[in-house]
């Protein structure tokens, strides 16, 4: 099948599950229905069934608790989930992407729009008064799509958001002032990206390809290596993706890559098995080998894990 015919196929699917929220809930976590949401220029996509990790005492103190101390992605959905008061029960994923520069990007489907633009309203109100932190408020049409851009200071550091909530869905982007201004010019860039793409307009990303094989599970993630920038990352790798289902406080962990050559994927599977894989032990994250195939240039890799390993492979594949 040509890629052009992929494309169409992912973005027909993506279609249907994003057209209702109650169908969304009954089909099976699948990231390559999500991926192609996003607009070319983003390069990795994480997604993850939240209301399972919030709902779970063990996930939500072993795995989403440190994440917030990391100041995780997953974190800031889940303030977002509190602030638009949104139902866990109709949130079927969540998802954030990033790519070179480009503002990232959280998505929540099952977020209606009109209580999002509400909620949004009343920022709107406390923009500007004595001791809020919020300064800056604009709405704006993006095409059809609405958008609300706000400016805001928590302590020292200025904070730039973008709102775009349409239908049951809410995308939302942040440009944080390290040492300096947030960066603006790129939130509105991406801000209409996403728009354009929500419209049906401009190319994907594509990697829902390297998606499909690690589709299921609770957590989702895949990515278009970058050898130099990614972690883990074995050489010559060109795609990854994994999927992580539970167990209790246990977790396995399907990882599909995809190599520039079939001798780089042999390489990577000698790695593995002798024990010496960054797929089993880097940084914070440690795993233990089940079992490895491969075929040609791809291998499909399962490891064993605990939260604690999860949570470092969070932070390794999807930093602030």
């Amino acid at each position: 099948m040509t890629l052009r015919l992929w494309i169409g196929l992912a973005l027909a699917i993506a279609l249907l599950a994003s057209m209702n929220s109650a169908v969304a809930q009954t089909r099976p976590f699948a990231l390559d229905e999500i991926v192609p949401q996003y607009p070319e220029g983003y390069t990795r996509v994480l997604a993850a069934d939240i209301a399972v990790l919030l709902q779970t005492p063990a996930l939500n103190q072993g795995l989403m608790n440190p994440l917030a101390a990391a100041r995780h992605p997953l974190n800031g959905i889940r303030q977002a989930i509190e602030l638009f008061k949104l139902d866990l029960g109709r949130i079927p994923w969540v998802a954030h992407g990033a790519g070179p520069n480009l503002s990232s990007f959280s998505a929540i489907h099952g977020a209606p729009a009109p209580q999002v633009l509400g909620a949004l309203q009343g920022l709107k109100a406390a923009t500007g008064a004595p001791g809020s932190p919020y300064q800056e408020w604009e709405q704006v049409d993006l095409g059809g799509v609405p958008a609300v851009f706000i400016g805001a200071v928590f302590g020292p550091i200025p904070i730039q958001y973008a709102y775009l909530p349409l239908g049951i869905q809410l995308w939302f982007g942040t440009e944080i002032g390290l040492g300096g201004p947030p960066n603006k010019a790129r939130l509105r860039e991406s801000a209409h990206k996403i728009a354009a793409r929500l419209q049906g307009r401009g190319e994907v990303f594509g990697e829902f390809v390297a998606a499909y094989p690690t589709r299921g599970g609770t957590i989702a993630y895949v990515r278009l290596t970058d050898s130099l920038k990614d972690k883990p990352v074995e050489r010559d790798e060109e795609a990854m993706s994994y999927s992580v289902a539970f167990d209790g406080t246990t977790a396995r962990v399907r990882f599909h890559l995809r190599f520039l050559t079939e001798a780089a994927a042999s390489a990577a599977h000698a790695n593995l098995r002798a024990g010496r894989s960054p797929y089993l032990a880097q940084d914070l994250y440690r795993a233990e080998l089940i079992g490895v195939q491969q075929s040609g240039r791809f291998l499909d890799i399962e490891v064993r894990t605990d939260l604690r390993g999860v949570v470092g492979l969070l932070v390794l594949t999807m930093p602030l």
